[in-house]
């Protein structure tokens, strides 16, 4: 098992992608429980084996991944950006079957579970609490946009707690849609 190369053009590399050594996800991380599934593979709890820090794991299925370029263009993305309210991507691994991603752990879930379950009990967000969670997401699309980087998917599902906490900031997730542009460019679908 090895990391995928920076290179966004090798999808499926044998050389180190995120730091410099090589080996696999478990010399690394201890696996602690699953925590979610998904179209692509599932996502476990992980903890760092040396600092005791919990992450996210993601196993992606290969052969589920359609479109390679454009999975390729959301890593490249992903390594660049480093903000608070941005989803952390710390390091990708891959094996003969799967591609792993280890990401900062958000357990707070998504923003529009908690705008349901807002509704469902009848207690909507103040103004004052919307206006916290809207600030932290233009944050993040303000610095990606800074950084040339157009994430063309901004929905509430998009955007995670980092904890269960009503006050627990906010990350912006997926950039699988995403853009960069370069001087003079016109973004299209």
């Amino acid at each position: 098992m090895k990391r995928l190369v920076s290179d966004p053009r090798i999808i499926f590399g044998k050389q180190t992608f995120v730091s410099a050594t090589d080996g696999t996800y478990a010399d690394k991380y201890e696996i602690i429980k699953e925590i979610g599934t998904g179209t692509y593979g599932k996502v476990y709890l992980v903890k760092e084996k040396h600092t005791g820090e919990e992450r996210a794991l993601k196993k992606l299925l290969k052969t589920k991944i359609k479109d390679t370029e454009k999975f390729a263009n959301e890593i490249s993305i992903m390594t660049k950006v480093d903000h608070p309210n941005i989803c952390k991507l710390y390091e990708i691994y891959e094996d003969e079957r799967h591609v792993y991603m280890v990401m900062e752990l958000c357990k707070g879930g998504e923003l529009f579970d908690r705008i349901i379950s807002k509704i469902d009990s009848g207690k909507m967000y103040t103004e004052k609490e919307a206006a916290t969670i809207f600030k932290q997401v233009m944050y993040a699309i303000s610095y990606c946009h800074d950084q040339k980087i157009c994430h063309r998917d901004i929905k509430a599902e998009n955007v995670l707690f980092k904890e269960k906490t009503d006050d627990s900031p906010v990350k912006l997730i997926d950039f699988g849609l995403s853009k960069i542009s370069k001087e003079g460019d016109t973004i299209k679908n």
